[in-house]
């Protein structure tokens, strides 16, 4: 009986941890990808793959200045991609990309504030790269 109450606490404590970890991330990547490259750090996030289908989340940490923007540059050479960003705690709609499609731009940024970039694909895509940096306005 001692062993059974062990191995269960044991179990417990291990789904507890799990399911605290998890708790940190607002939203979750779920994709399939072939040859995909990924950076993220505080100030600046990207991701260029050769195929994609999915949903797939890129973070940057605003502590600065309230006189800082979101610079973005994507491109993708086919499929369809929705990319929302993650605005005082609402999931809001930034553009669409499709076939041959690349843009750039800018968006005010939220100070002291984790912001998402969520990148929703519907279908696979092919040739994309995506990209979201933080700078200071001139």
């Amino acid at each position: 009986m001692k062993k059974f109450a062990g191995v269960f606490i044991a179990a417990m404590m291990l789904v507890l941890c799990f399911t605290l970890s998890a708790c940190g991330n607002k939203y979750t990547s779920s994709y399939s990808a072939t040859l995909m490259v990924r950076a993220n750090t505080a100030n600046e996030a990207s991701v260029s793959f050769d195929t994609f289908n999915g949903t797939y989340v890129m973070k940057l940490e605003n502590k600065g200045d309230a006189d800082t923007v979101i610079a973005y540059n994507v491109s993708l050479e086919e499929g369809n991609v929705k990319v929302y960003y993650d605005f005082l705690g609402n999931k809001v709609s930034l553009f669409e990309v499709g076939d041959g499609d690349s843009m750039e731009g800018k968006i005010e940024a939220t100070t002291g504030k984790t912001i998402y970039f969520i990148i929703e694909s519907d279908g696979m895509c092919r040739a994309g790269s995506f990209s979201f940096a933080l700078e200071k306005t001139e």
